[in-house]
């Protein structure tokens, strides 16, 4: 199966190249967000407040990767009861599937944008997907004086190609959840690996 992004804006810009190396997502100032559109047509924002992962930059910067993982039970809609619904069995299940998982590879540099094909797993089900995003930049991460990157991405995959239901509740019910998804991406990575700092602000051990 074939997931196609979300359209890009088109530009004859080259997009700028990261610096080589081995980046962690810092996952206090990162954002792993998803838009479903509810009765088809009112858009619905959520996001997850833990995640994890690496991207390893390498040079050519087109055989880069990467490995992403998020906790799905720290799914955030700004509705517990909707939130308690989407872990259930009905979506992704997380007392089974308390991982979703994305790996990346084949990175091309395109107009104005780069895309990375890669498998994401949901609820136990592996599709393709493919990312298409910017390097927005590089800094100093203030908490240490190391080197911080910036990236956004997005995508659209369909939840059902993933088994993610979305059942209604009641038999004949109008299906309130849309089918496409679109993921939104706005990552903070950092040269070293952040997590025990973060886990000492939030006072917990993060869920992934």
């Amino acid at each position: 199966m074939t997931v196609s992004p979300t359209d890009p804006a088109t530009t004859d810009v080259t997009p700028a190249t990261p610096p080589t190396g081995t980046w962690h997502i810092d996952p206090l100032h990162s954002s792993v967000g998803f838009v479903a559109r509810h009765l088809g047509f009112v858009r619905v924002r959520g996001r997850f407040s833990d995640v994890e992962g690496t991207l390893h930059i390498t040079d050519p910067a087109e055989d880069s990767s990467a490995e992403v993982r998020v906790a799905t039970a720290t799914v955030d809609t700004g509705v517990p009861a909707r939130d308690r619904h989407l872990r259930s069995a009905e979506f992704f299940d997380s007392a089974n599937h308390p991982v979703m998982e994305f790996h990346g590879h084949n990175v091309r540099r395109e107009a104005g944008h780069w895309s990375m094909d890669g498998d994401l797993t949901i609820a136990g089900t592996t599709r393709p997907v493919t990312l298409v995003g910017e390097f927005l930049g590089e800094d100093i991460f203030p908490f240490t004086g190391g080197r911080r990157l910036a990236f956004t991405g997005r995508a659209r995959v369909d939840r059902r190609e993933f088994g993610v239901s979305g059942l209604p509740p009641l038999p004949g019910a109008t299906i309130f959840v849309g089918a496409e998804v679109d993921i939104e991406l706005d990552i903070s990575m950092v040269e070293h690996d952040v997590r025990p700092f973060a886990e000492q602000i939030l006072g917990r051990r993060l869920a992934v």
